[in-house]
């Protein structure tokens, strides 16, 4: 059986797009390339959880969160193994008023506000390894699906790490900004020293996993944009240099443009292809989800 592709989204900066990314992308991987994809929300705040999910479906989850992706890292910590995947998985998201599946072949890890809780926890581990409760809770749960797309918190604290360790490749959420370019160069150095720290754990390789970078709230008015993708772009090439991003990494097209009906989809718990089809922002990410599966499935495994 193939290995699903595992891709953490992940920016320590906060507000960048990261859910609108995973949701809208693991949407259209599912839906027009019939990839079976699961998005696993591991953010305290549940934005992708709430984005997807309204609220009857959401309350089981609410009450008890050993039906979230909180169960497996509260096993890590305390040596249970109570987290059960078919249960906690939410199958064919999102769920329409009348009870079917929008998209067959997307499912849904819902996180939990209870994560709050287990930043302090995972720190005080000695005998196993605090980075490892993904792999080691979801490792098998995951096989059956092509893609594997982490929300991850906007931090790169100990579940975050846990995203990073687990995942095969990340990809940056960016807005084309001088805060957002001098992070980036930040970010990069962070990810290349945890990858250090873990690497004699299990024989994980030291290969830079920064893969793509996916611009988001893009104007074509003026030139401000166009000049800071430009900066990014000679900033990578210098990463690249110094080996703390992938040699293939790139930044995707089409721009995801800044677009209302992005904004408004997640108000109605629906990716943007469903809640507007003929729009720009479906149109994008559309096209976007082709440069993502050619620039993850074919350029990064050939290199």
């Amino acid at each position: 059986m193939k290995k699903p592709w595992i891709v953490a989204f992940i920016n320590f900066k906060g507000g960048v797009g990261k859910t609108a990314n995973v949701v809208n992308i693991g949407a259209c991987l599912a839906k027009y390339h019939r990839k079976k994809v699961l998005i696993v929300d591991i953010d305290a705040q549940c934005n992708a959880t709430f984005w997807l999910l309204k609220r009857r479906h959401l309350s089981k989850r609410l009450e008890d969160p050993s039906l979230t992706v909180y169960q497996v890292f509260a096993d890590h910590i305390s040596g249970t193994r109570s987290f059960d995947f078919n249960s906690a998985v939410i199958r064919g998201v999102p769920i329409s008023d009348e009870g079917f599946p929008y998209i067959s072949h997307l499912d849904l890890l819902p996180s939990s506000i209870s994560l709050m809780e287990t930043e302090e926890r995972l720190s005080g581990l000695h005998d196993t390894p605090y980075y490892a409760a993904m792999f080691e809770g979801l490792k098998d749960a995951v096989k059956e699906y092509d893609y594997v797309l982490i929300d991850c918190p906007p931090n790169i604290y100990n579940i975050s790490k846990n995203a990073l360790y687990f995942a095969d490749a990340y990809v940056v959420p960016y807005l084309p900004d001088f805060l957002s370019l001098s992070g980036f160069r930040l970010f990069s150095k962070m990810v290349k020293s945890f990858q250090y720290q873990v690497s004699g754990y299990q024989g994980r390789k030291l290969n830079p996993r920064i893969v793509a970078v996916i611009i988001n709230r893009y104007h074509s008015i003026g030139n401000v944009f166009d000049q800071s993708i430009n900066e990014l772009k000679l900033e990578m090439r210098n990463l690249k240099t110094q080996k703390l991003i992938h040699q293939c990494a790139a930044v995707l097209t089409p721009y995801i443009r800044d677009c209302v009906k992005i904004a408004e989809c997640s108000n109605l718990h629906q990716p943007v292809i469903i809640y507007s089809e003929k729009s720009i922002g479906s149109y994008d990410y559309f096209k976007l989800t082709d440069s993502f599966i050619n620039h993850i499935e074919e350029v990064i495994w050939a290199c």
